[in-house]
């Protein structure tokens, strides 16, 4: 069979490319992960904590350095514009590798693989931000493609997952799962075919290896042991997901979808769970887990899907339709090159109309000319980043990058937020001077009867100053 064409795929992933680009920048994650590239392109890999008065000097997680300097170099070149266009890159890179794959797995199917596909895009969706943590689902869905082409016999895919990981490895700690995939499939190669189980412990050996290539070493686990073993659940993304949300009830969907292929369809070999059982079982300890799986499943969907949905007909007397090919399964080169232009020219018609400043309407924009210079500031958590960026002379109490808080820092901002029964003591020891939290918080609603002196007030924040 000859290579299906990637046009489509190109094609696709241009145009979601283009749509991300018309969001602004306004998570706030990004501004921590874009001062922590400019200070590592400045001084060097940034080790310690430098934005923070909480935990001042300790040691920060590197595992995402790469794609923290990607995002301030993007930065550096076209300003905000130049953020817009690394993330719609990276969605154009993730949308057109997921349906690359559901195309490869449905040669000359490209509205099948195109609807297999969009689960993974419809979930991925919600994490079309500037973070690393996209780039890390973009290396996932190369990822499932290089894996499903070595299921099918091509060594050479086999390899290409060792360089990948390599690279991932450096982008975003999510490259775990990366390895935990490769593992698996290996493992279920080796045990199907015998002749592969040399091949197979040389894989699993290079991409274990590959993780060590890292500024971090071993270090690079403690991100992904944090996140798997002992997440923080109060924080949404890292809790267990609702399935009565919106993404929780598309994962829910494409688990059932899933499920009734494997049953009903002629997929649902060990080839199959060696992919999709891990990744489904990682996808549900946490929120953030979910698009991974869709991502996985786009080329189950696509190979075995009309097959099942035939054998579903069939149980009820009906007659399946014919899906007729539209498409022939020749790859010429021009069509792919057009291709790959014609979505550059998508892309960058797409940045070309982006916003061109950041969206900062949920941020205490307007507290920032009241804060005061020097540690003593406790802020909410999700303005943490805000603040690292827009008020560089006000250290931090917590922020995003949460694994240097776990344990007693974030236990001090809860007790003083929440009024727990040490609150006062938190704000002795801590030597609190002021508090940016929202109206609705406990602290922030008591404060009238402290008698404590209100510096701002808003709908979205207060700024109190501690007597």
């Amino acid at each position: 069979m000859r290579r299906p064409s990637l046009a489509i795929p190109l094609l696709v992933g241009g145009f979601f490319g283009a749509l991300a680009a018309q969001t602004a920048v306004k998570d706030t994650d990004f501004f921590w992960h874009l001062a922590t590239g400019q200070q590592t392109l400045a001084h060097g890999l940034a080790r310690t904590d430098v934005f923070s008065w909480t935990v001042s000097g300790e040691r920060v997680l590197t595992d995402q350095w790469l794609g923290d300097v990607l995002i301030a170099l993007a930065y550096t070149v076209g300003s905000w514009s130049g953020v817009i266009a690394i993330r719609a890159l990276a969605v154009a890179g993730l949308v057109a590798l997921t349906l690359g794959a559901a195309l490869h797995a449905r040669p000359g199917r490209p509205l099948i693989a195109l609807l297999a596909s969009l689960p993974a895009i419809a979930l991925s969706h919600y994490a079309w931000t500037d973070r690393p943590e996209l780039f890390g689902y973009a290396m996932f869905a190369a990822l499932v493609w290089l894996v499903r082409l070595g299921q099918r016999g091509s060594s050479l895919a086999f390899a290409a997952t060792i360089p990948l990981l390599a690279i991932w490895c450096n982008l975003h700690g999510s490259s775990a799962l990366g390895v935990g995939v490769v593992t698996a499939v290996c493992l279920e190669r080796a045990i199907s075919v015998p002749s592969f189980r040399l091949r197979a412990a040389l894989l699993i050996v290079g991409a274990l290896a590959a993780t060590l290539l890292t500024p971090s070493g071993l270090g690079i686990w403690s991100s992904s042991s944090g996140h798997f073993l002992a997440p923080p659940r109060f924080i949404q993304e890292e809790g267990v997901p609702d399935l009565r949300s919106e993404p929780g009830l598309l994962f829910s969907l494409t688990l059932g979808l899933v499920l009734a292929t494997a049953l009903l369809g002629r997929g649902g070999g060990l080839s199959d769970a060696a992919i999709l059982v891990p990744v489904a079982f990682v996808s549900l300890t946490a929120t953030r887990h979910l698009p991974f799986f869709a991502i996985a499943a786009a080329p189950f969907l696509a190979a075995n899907s009309v097959d099942a949905l035939g054998s579903a007909l069939r149980l009820f007397g009906l007659r399946a339709p014919v899906l007729a090919s539209n498409l022939s399964g020749s790859a010429p080169r021009a069509a792919d090159l057009g291709a790959l232009i014609a979505s550059g020219l998508i892309l960058a018609a797409g940045v070309a109309v982006a916003p061109r400043a950041p969206d900062v309407s949920s941020f205490p924009n307007a507290a920032l000319a009241a804060l005061s210079p020097g540690p003593g500031l406790l802020n909410r958590y999700e303005w943490g980043g805000f603040l690292i960026w827009y008020a560089p002379a006000t250290p931090v109490f917590v922020d995003g990058r949460l694994f240097p808080y776990v344990g007693d820092t974030l236990d001090e901002y809860r007790s003083v937020i929440g009024l727990h029964a040490d609150w006062r003591e938190v704000l002795a020891r801590r030597g609190i001077r002021t508090v940016l939290v929202a109206p609705s918080d406990a602290i922030a609603v008591r404060a009238a009867d402290l008698g404590w002196q209100v510096l701002i007030r808003t709908e979205k924040y207060v700024l109190l100053r501690v007597p």
